[in-house]
């Protein structure tokens, strides 16, 4: 694709062309480097987006949720951009999970665009491609971006430092569960949606959460996909986490947080190529099998690799 052709690209995005998204989208997702000259180009029409990170176990009806949510955004006119990171297949590395199989009810809203990204085994659960997929969705003009993750906890802590507000999902009969993962809640969670609330022990687990999460700094927003209960008022907390977030400085903290975060995966991507191309395959290999060997440890390796690259 030409630069000239990949100017008009980027146009046709800021101007909200879907079918253009798209296709930048499966250049950003095929690691193509043009994606590189429309990021670019796309950058200064970033930045006006509120990116929502909704996260939580499978099972949890997050999906479901997503799907109200959006309904709910757009009965108030906001565009919204929906990223689904999927597990990926061990042979394809493909999205399992369709996106139109998840959000068919909104596929043929134009003011709505989903995409299914596979992870691809990257830590945390979010394909090194979703941040960028994020730029083009902020720079197409979404009010609203949605990124849902696999899993909870721990694991999850690359959805904090990609969303501006993130909800947890959890559902009742949590039992045990919760007391461990306290931790790793607290750490991600901005908001805890608890939902399947028509399932019998709701009650029990938004007073068990009540227990633990009871000095306010996460609201427990009980909900039910199903029935469309509760949507409102998860808006409700989304948007009042944003005010609050914009009044206090936190927002502007966190937005500098993630450039940075983003400068340094950038910066040790482009280190990363520079130093394998120094050290060579062969000498990869040869090392390789030196550590499969027991002769010498990976840390110490490295240590030699690095001194002879000047690092």
């Amino acid at each position: 694709m030409a630069e000239t052709n990949l100017m008009s690209l980027t146009r046709r995005i800021v101007a909200g062309d879907m079918r253009a998204l798209a296709s930048a989208m499966t250049l950003i997702e095929s690691g193509d480097p043009k994606a590189r000259t429309v990021i670019k180009a796309i950058y200064p029409h970033t930045g006006k987006a509120h990116v929502i990170g909704v996260t939580g176990a499978a099972g949890t009806g997050k999906s479901s949720l997503i799907d109200r949510l959006t309904a709910e955004y757009r009965q108030h006119e906001k565009r919204v951009g929906i990223l689904a990171v999927d597990p990926s297949s061990l042979f394809s590395s493909g999205a399992l999970l369709g996106d139109r199989v998840r959000m068919r009810d909104h596929f043929l809203d134009a003011g709505v665009f989903i995409r299914s990204f596979a992870t691809r085994g990257s830590a945390g659960g979010l394909s090194a491609a979703v941040r960028d997929a994020v730029h083009l969705l902020d720079g197409a003009g979404k009010d609203i971006i949605i990124v849902e993750t696999i899993g909870v906890g721990q694991d999850e802590l690359e959805i904090a430092a990609l969303a501006h507000t993130v909800v947890v999902v959890l559902m009742p009969e949590i039992g045990d569960e919760v007391q461990g993962m306290k931790a790793g809640i607290a750490e991600v969670a901005d908001i805890l949606a608890v939902n399947k609330t028509d399932l019998p022990g709701a009650e029990q687990a938004i007073q068990q959460l009540e227990a633990l999460f009871g000095d306010g700094n996460i609201p427990i927003v009980p909900t039910s996909a199903v029935k469309n209960e509760g949507i409102h008022l998860l808006v409700n907390n989304i948007d009042e986490h944003r005010v609050k977030s914009v009044g206090n400085g936190s927002y502007w903290r966190k937005r500098v947080k993630l450039c940075r975060q983003e400068l340094l995966a950038l910066l040790g991507d482009r280190v990363f190529v520079q130093l394998a191309k120094k050290v060579g395959d062969e000498a990869l290999d040869r090392q390789a099998e030196r550590i499969a060997e027991r002769r010498i440890d990976p840390y110490s390796v490295v240590e030699e690799l690095a001194k002879k690259a000047g690092l």
